[in-house]
């Protein structure tokens, strides 16, 4: 298991930093960075790829440009579907949790409008407001194995290291939602020389005995994003638009940690321990995206869109409660025989808060895309159109993203030296990557069937990883479509198969341990709209 020198910079650079222990990293940064909108089921379906092809609400939020299209105006719903199963590799043992959750896709209005003066070159103009997911995080997952190598409560002790926290009482209560935990518990304590606090140690040390390790992870939440977009036919040949959205992000985790003894020495200072804690982040943020369809013949359409960075601006709490049986450890120190052996503290109990609660901002990756779609019989009558096949390729920074502080920060809020030494790590962990997209729709009269295929590129530098991993992700997906007197309905299914890693705990060696995580989700999606 061999751990490249990138995580390795990482981790020193995170516990470098004086005060705080905090959920935003450079590998929490890909939440926010990663974009994948529902959109219609006609879309849906047809894998993703819509930068070139147009004529569908689902245009604002890939190439704006698309809305041009239209010539009447339209009312759309799109309720989904999805289940994800998550199986886990981990100290050669394998675990599978499965998730069910409704959602949606794009709900909105198309509103088209001919131009005013007919010696206008500009045909129509279209406007559109809508909703959609562009991000869903549900899903539970959970593995446990013999961890013979680290300890997670070893990253407490390197908070307090790297802290220089020469102070015990500073270990008790200054960092609530980690090490302060644990220097309550007796999990945690220093080493001292003379009346010197020199560093601090682990009850938990695997020197000592093997340790059985479980961890479970539920997340919940998503992002959902209001988008305003207008666009502009030019002579039937040049479609211009641009949307503006404003996302809304609300993701929780809940996280439970246990670790156990498997000795059988009931006399070295370690039991077990359970760690809980429940994170949440939520706020607001802005976008833009502009594009344009050229159509240099009736039939082929050619597209390019770029989407701005989006910058939010977000909210972060975290409590987080430690039950831990130290054996004899607590009463051989105090010298009291009677002193309990078990321990459990909250955060709560250490800020008299409820929560832990700090402020920054995140911009995401900038994109751009470049498309191609031929549509057969391509006529003005779109009834008259048989088929199209279509293509989009991607091209996104991640190196781009980026953590700030707020202008308005809580009391706890992380400051500038703590994002630089993030956003220095995002430059050496991510890279540019290529996602591709492909579909199309077979019509026969008022029946449509539709095919694609929607591959997701990997973020991360081949560098970044342990060697082998793949973090991309296949989706294909099929569809139905039907179209008379002004309705039209809609269904969808995609299944996607993806590969990822998942890292428990950092620390600044390579003996902390991941889990590789295999990621395979159905999505069901149906449209109803109205042209009126």
């Amino acid at each position: 298991m061999l751990i490249r020198l990138q995580f390795l910079l990482w981790t020193a650079t995170l516990c470098l930093l004086p005060g705080l222990l905090l959920g935003q990293s450079a590998l929490d940064a890909i939440r926010f960075g990663q974009y994948n909108p529902i959109q219609t089921a006609r879309i849906h379906a047809t894998g993703g790829a819509n930068t070139s092809l147009g004529g569908d609400l689902s245009s604002a939020y890939t190439n704006p440009a698309g809305l041009a299209q239209y010539k009447t105006n339209e009312l759309v719903f799109t309720p989904g579907f999805q289940i994800q199963s998550n199986r886990m590799n981990y100290s050669d043992s394998t675990f599978k949790k499965r998730r069910s959750v409704l959602n949606n896709g794009a709900w909105g209005i198309i509103l088209s409008a001919p131009s005013a003066w007919k010696s206008s070159p500009i045909r129509n103009k279209t406007i559109s407001f809508s909703i959609n997911q562009t991000a869903n995080f549900n899903s539970n997952f959970f593995y446990r194995g013999v961890n013979e190598r680290s300890s997670y409560s070893e990253k407490w002790v390197e908070e307090l290291s790297a802290n220089q926290v020469s102070n015990f009482d500073d270990a008790l209560y200054n960092f609530p939602s980690g090490s302060s935990l644990a220097a309550q518990n007796y999990l945690v304590d220093s080493i001292q020389q003379g009346n010197q606090i020199i560093g601090y140690r682990t009850n938990a040390n695997i020197q000592n005995m093997p340790l059985n390790q479980s961890f479970l992870y539920s997340q919940r939440g998503g992002i959902q994003e209001f988008t305003f977009g207008i666009s502009w036919n030019l002579m039937e040949k040049w479609l211009y638009g641009f949307s503006i959205g404003m996302p809304y992000v609300d993701f929780r985790l809940r996280t439970t940690v246990t670790e156990r003894d498997i000795s059988g020495n009931t006399n070295n200072d370690f039991g077990e321990f359970t760690y809980s804690e429940d994170f949440s982040s939520t706020g607001l943020g802005m976008n833009g995206r502009l594009g344009v369809i050229y159509k240099p013949v009736e039939y082929v359409r050619l597209g390019f869109s770029f989407h701005t960075p989006t910058l939010y601006s977000i909210t972060d709490r975290t409590t987080a409660s430690l039950r831990t049986d130290v054996e004899n450890y607590a009463r051989r120190i105090s010298g009291e025989p009677g002193k309990a052996s078990v321990f459990e503290f909250s955060t709560a109990d250490i800020t008299g808060e409820e929560k832990y609660s700090y402020n920054y901002q995140v911009t995401t990756p900038w994109r751009a895309a470049l498309s191609a779609s031929y549509v057969f019989r391509e006529t003005k009558e779109v009834p008259r159109q048989k088929a199209f096949i279509t293509g989009d390729l991607e091209l996104v920074n991640y190196r781009s993203m980026s953590y700030s502080a707020s202008s308005e920060p809580l009391v706890n809020s992380p400051g500038a030296a703590y994002f630089k030494s993030v956003n220095r790590d995002i430059d050496a962990i991510y890279r540019y990557a290529l996602n591709g997209r492909i579909g199309g729709e077979l019509k026969f009269k008022i029946w449509m069937i539709r095919a694609g295929f929607n591959y997701t590129g990997s973020p991360y530098k081949r560098s970044a990883l342990p060697e082998r991993l793949r973090a991309s992700n296949l989706t294909p997906s099929l569809g139905l479509g039907y179209r008379h007197k002004g309705i039209f309905i809609d269904l969808s299914g995609a299944h996607s198969f993806g590969r990822n890693i998942h890292f428990p705990y950092l620390l600044s060696g390579n003996s902390y341990p991941y889990a590789k995580q295999r990621i395979n989700g159905t999505q069901i999606v149906a449209t109803v709209g109205f042209k009126f």
